[in-house]
Parts: C-alpha cells; structure tokens; sequence
C-alpha cells in the first residue's frame, strides 16, 4: 500500500524537498491523478511523451519522472534549482511510489474484469443474432482501449465469401467487401485460424497485400480516415471450428496494447463464440419451429383451396401471396400459364425438354434476359411431368420457400390427378357412344345423342383412328395421348367432331358439310402429327377411312381406318394414310404376315441359293417389274450391258420354269415382286 507520511518524511528529510508535487498517469483513463501536493500551486500536467527523460524542466519548474510497466509514469515536481538528488536516493523514491502503480494496476484489472463479466453477461443474454454481434462490438470498444472500430466476419457458404455481418465505426460500404478465404488479413485468419497483430497502420496495410482490387475501393470507401494505432484479428472458435473473425482498429490516441489486452480479448473471444453458437441454435429451433408453424398453415389453406376445388390457378396465386419470389404454374398439357398475364421467358417445348428427363428441380440462367435466374420445379403426375413451377426472384430460395414450392407442387399434382380423372370420364363415355353408333341399335336415339356432343351425324361422316408407338410406361402413355387430344382440340376447334383417346389410341369422328372439305381436314392432321413426332420423339400411325352419310354407314369408315392403319403398320412407315389410297393393298391387309412372306418365298428362294447370289437375279427382276419390263431402263439402273440383262432374265425364267410373256404367270411375279418392296 502506498504510505504517504513515509513519503513525505522521505522527500522533506533526505530529500530536502518542502514543495513538491506528485502526479501519477494511467494509460486506461489516458489522464494524470494529482496524488499529493506541498507547497505548490496546481500545474497543468501534459502528454507523458513530454516526459520521456527521468529528470526535466517544465514551467520553470524540475520535473523527475518514474516509469512503471505497461505505460504508468510518476512525476515528482519541486521548485527548480536544487541541485540533483544522489541515485540511490532515486532508487529509494522509486521504490516508495511503486505501491501507487501497483494500487492503480489493481484497479485498472478489476474495473476490466468488471466490463469484461457484465459484458458476458451482456452477450449472453441475447439470443437474436443481430443483436448480439452489435453487443459484441460495444463490449469489445469497452474491453480494449480505442477499439472503436471494428467489424465480425463470417462465412456465407452460398457466396463462398467471408461478409461483414456486423461493424462498428465502418462506413456502410463494409458490408459490401466480400473476402475470399485466404485474402487480406481477415481472409488468412480465417483459414489458418491464428491471431494477428499489427502496431502500426503501415505494418496493417502491407499484410493486405493480395486483396483484390474492388475490395480494397470498398474498403477505402468505408473507412473513417482517422489515425490507427493498432490492427488486432482474432479468430472466433467453438470446438476448434473458426464460426468467425473479429477486427479491431485501435485509435491513435489509446494506448500501446499489452499482452494482458490481448488475454482479454482470447477470453472475450471464447465467450463470444459460445454465445454466437448459443444464438445460432436458437435461431436454428426458431426458424425450423417457424417452418413446422408456416407448413401446417400452408397445408391447411392449400387442402381447404382443393376441397372446394378452387383449380390450379388459385392455389398458384395463394403461392404467390405465401411467399417473395414471383411464381409461375405452367401446365403441358393444355399449354397454360398461371396467372395468365405472366410474362412467359420460356415456351412449353423448352420446358419439357428441360424438365422430362429431370426428376429434380433445376435453376436455368438466361443471359439474354436481364440475367436472369429461374428455378424450374417439375410436378410429376404419376411418372409423367405434367406441369412445372418457374419461380424467379432472390436467389438462394430459403428453406421456407422450398417448403412452400413442394407442399404447393403436391397440391397442383392433385389437381391435375383430378382433372385427368374427369378426362378419363369422359373419354369412357364418349368411347362408350361412339361403339354404341358402330352397332347403330337405336338410331333416333343415337342422333340426339350426337348432338348433345357436339356433332350432327346427318352430315357427311369420316373416321380417323390414330395409334402411338409401344410405350413402357402406361401413365407417360395415358398422359401424352391427353395433350394430343387437347392438342387435336385447339387445332381443329372449328370442325364438328366425336374425339376421345382410349389407351394407345385417339379416334376422330368428323361431320363435314361436303366432302371437298376432307384433304383440308387430313392436311391439318398431318400437320398435327407431323409436329408432334418430330417434338416428342414418338411415332405415331393415322388410319383414315372413306367419306359416307349417315349413321349406318359409320361402322363402314371406322372399319376401313382400321384397316389402313393396320396396313401403315405392316409397312412401318409413321404418318397418314387414307384408305382409299391403299390401292391393290386392301386385299393384302387381311393376310397374316406369314402368309405372304411364305408366297414371296416360292418365288425368289430358286434364284436365290447361295451359287447365284453373286449374280443378283432378286435386283435383277425386281428392277425389271418396276420398270415396267423396259430393258434399256432396267439396264441403266442396275449399270449392266443390255445383253447381260437379257441373259439374267433367261436365267431366271430357267430356274423359275415360267415365262414372262404368260400373263398369269407374270401376274404373279409382278405380286411378289410388290410384296417384296412392300411387306416382307
């Protein structure tokens, strides 16, 4: 403890000193304390570097300065004139002050530990994110001296940046400043997970070599452009895993850092990561309890939307009221947008491209358009893609969203199960009329039915019946064959029709005024199907039969689409086909094919035995029928000499024992010979 009587008797007696003055600086305060005073009138005492040599002048006065550890001075100030005082009487004096340094160190630590525990407590207490980091940066401007500047950095793993999360003395343009780990000093910190200190601005500035050059604008941009001291970086650790980095810049005018700061700010640190983590988890339970509330609430309103069978278009404008990012319902197969008035940056085709062979949501950027991102979300009826989300706005979407967009695709896959299900209904039902007008039991009855779908059959009357391709998948199958329909639907909404699909097949009944309105009609088609193939990658056959009028004639053009359709298959050629277009090949469509190809057979098998091979008799007559047994023609296309033609056409009335000029027997080869091209 500090004895002033023993002090004072030392300073009168040994010292001689009657009027003196004692003065002791603490670099906390940054101010000098008048302890004790003798005989002098009170003098204004200035900054300790004024007071760097043991024994100097000031204000015509003698002034013998003692330093003490981490920056405490004491000053004895007597009249000046007396002569120097003997070194070991310095000693002694020093040694009878140093209880004044020991008191106010003492002090000094108990009013930081003081700040440093209520400022736990402080950090402790909160549990709101943004509430306690700017608790952090208050605490840590009362801890450390001149700390008044400081900014906590953490890792965005979506940005793959370190971001200013919180700044104290900043200009806002530091929440701008996105580090790489590994760049600037922060960056370092970070990755490596050591603490830096640097006592100058210089030394601070040079460790920031590598910094890029738009982060170095906004850091110039933001800084206050005061004097710095200091630059201390600390990392934030919560069981060895760096949560952050906390940096400070202390002002010019505090005091030199000790390392009995920087042993505050290591348990400052631990205290903050551990509230930061307590906060996280807090947050954490916060927002998935939110997400728990917000999800009953979502599948409350969008169940209660779906009993009352609101359709798709309100359940997508109740999506767009639950969450930020703009949200778009685009149906396929009846080629909707929902809203309707929704600018549309992709079309139907490129969307099911996209999204047919995905069973994951996707996010596509569009250069071209404003740079724009979109997320495509697929809603799957079955294992078909049937419509899609296209959500455009903040990106990433939050764990809410993505909530709200899978709860919402349910409840529109739901949808359009139902729609499908009164479509199936439907078409059973007009399937069931269509088969009743091919028996025509009852037909006043069937005619009134007629017109109650639309289509009058007093008119002119064709059947068209159109086949897809094997499919593995039934529900992909029954789902294409809808948005055919639909398709057939918009594109022939004009003409009077009976239409429905039924399984693997589409038929059409047209009514037509006259029968000059036909090709127009099948040219429609073909361009239906002729599109259609092309975009979907699938094959399809079309049948149509002959024009008749009348109910009683139906079953007559249903049964000859059939058969045209039967021959389209027979050929393997995908497309349109007329029945009265076939020709000579009605009279084959009924023949198995193994009837025919057993006919073939006994023609070409003779000449086609592995000696005569090389001869190419087969090409030989094939060309010879085909061009109308015209020697010079058939010579030319097979780029023989005339005479070789004419001694393969011996050879093979040879082998075959028939001639050519005998009708029959030519009528038969000219069959076998179309077949051949034809069927087998």
């Amino acid at each position: 403890m500090f004895n002033e009587t023993l002090v004072h008797s030392f300073l009168t007696k040994q010292l001689s000193l009657s009027r003196y003055q004692i003065w002791l600086y603490q670099p906390l305060h940054q101010n000098w304390e008048l302890i004790d005073a003798k005989g002098l009138s009170t003098i204004d005492v200035t900054s300790p570097s004024n007071y760097e040599t043991p024994l100097t002048t000031y204000k015509d006065q003698s002034v013998l300065t003692f330093t003490f550890p981490q920056g405490y001075q004491a000053l004895v100030i007597y009249p000046e004139g007396i002569p120097s005082f003997a070194q070991n009487k310095v000693d002694i004096l020093y040694h009878l002050l140093y209880p004044l340094y020991t008191k106010a160190i003492l002090n000094s630590k108990n009013l930081e530990l003081e700040k440093l525990i209520e400022g736990t407590q402080n950090i402790t207490s909160s549990l709101d994110l943004d509430d306690l980091l700017a608790k952090i940066l208050d605490n840590v401007a009362v801890v450390i001296p001149g700390a008044n500047t400081t900014a906590f950095w953490v890792y965005d793993p979506a940005l793959d940046r370190l971001v200013c999360k919180a700044y104290r003395g900043w200009k806002r343009e530091i929440t701008l400043v996105k580090y790489k780990i590994g760049e600037s000093v922060t960056g370092k910190t970070f990755r490596d997970g050591k603490p830096r200190i640097y006592h100058s601005f210089r030394k601070a500035n040079e460790a920031m070599r590598g910094t890029s050059k738009r982060n170095l604008e906004l850091l110039t941009a933001a800084f206050h452009n005061g004097r710095v001291k200091a630059a201390v970086i600390v990392p934030i650790k919560f069981h060895n895993e760096i949560r952050g980095v906390l940096s400070i810049h202390q002002d010019e005018q505090a005091r030199k850092l000790t390392e009995w700061d920087l042993k505050l700010l290591e348990g400052l640190s631990a205290q903050i990561a551990i509230a930061i983590e307590n906060a996280r988890l807090f947050t954490e339970i916060t927002r998935k309890n939110q997400v728990l509330v917000t999800r009953n609430e979502v599948h409350s309103t969008l169940t209660k939307l779906s009993l009352q069978n609101k359709g798709v278009g309100i359940i997508t404008k109740e999506l767009n009221r639950m969450i930020k990012p703009s949200v778009v319902f685009v149906d396929f197969l009846e080629e909707e947008y929902y809203p309707k008035r929704e600018k549309r940056y992709f079309t139907f085709d490129e969307l099911s491209k996209l999204l047919n062979e995905r069973n994951q949501p996707i996010y596509v950027d569009l250069s071209d358009v404003e740079d724009k991102t979109f997320y495509l979300y697929p809603i799957f009826v079955g294992n078909a893609c049937s419509a899609c989300l296209v959500v455009t706005g903040a990106f990433p979407l939050k764990q809410l969203d993505h909530m709200i967009i899978e709860r919402g695709g349910v409840f529109l896959a739901l949808e359009l199960a139902k729609r499908h299900s009164v479509t199936e209904v439907f078409y059973k039902k007009t399937h069931d009329y269509y088969y009743d007008l091919l028996n025509n039991d009852d037909p006043l009855v069937l005619h009134k039915q007629g017109l109650d779908f639309g289509i009058d059959l007093d008119k002119h009357l064709f059947t068209v019946i159109i086949e897809f391709s094997k499919f593995h998948d039934l529900q992909v199958l029954e789902t294409k064959v809808h948005h055919f329909v639909w398709t057939v639907k918009q594109k022939l909404s004009d003409v009077r029709k009976l239409l429905f699909g039924n399984h693997n097949k589409v038929t059409l009944l047209i009514a037509i005024d006259s029968p000059s309105n036909k090709p127009l009609i099948i040219d429609q088609l073909e361009a239906i199907i002729n599109d259609w193939q092309e975009s979907e990658r699938i094959h399809l056959y079309a049948g149509v039969g002959r024009i008749y009028k009348g109910i009683d004639s139906i079953n007559k053009t249903h049964n000859e689409a059939t058969k045209a359709l039967s021959y389209l298959f027979s050929c393997g050629t995908p497309g349109v086909i007329d029945y009265a277009e076939i020709g000579i090949n009605r009279l084959f469509i009924n023949h198995s094919q193994d009837e025919l190809s057993q006919f073939v057979e006994e023609i070409f098998s003779p000449i086609n035995t592995p000696k005569l091979q090389n001869v190419e008799l087969e090409k030989t007559l094939i060309t010879y029928i085909r061009s109308n047994r015209s020697a010079t023609k058939t010579a030319e296309e097979l780029h023989i000499h005339i005479n070789t033609l004419y001694q393969r056409i011996k050879k093979i009335e040879e082998i075959l024992d028939v001639s050519l000029n005998d009708s029959e027997a030519m009528l038969k080869v000219q069959l076998a010979c179309h077949l051949r091209e034809t069927y087998v």
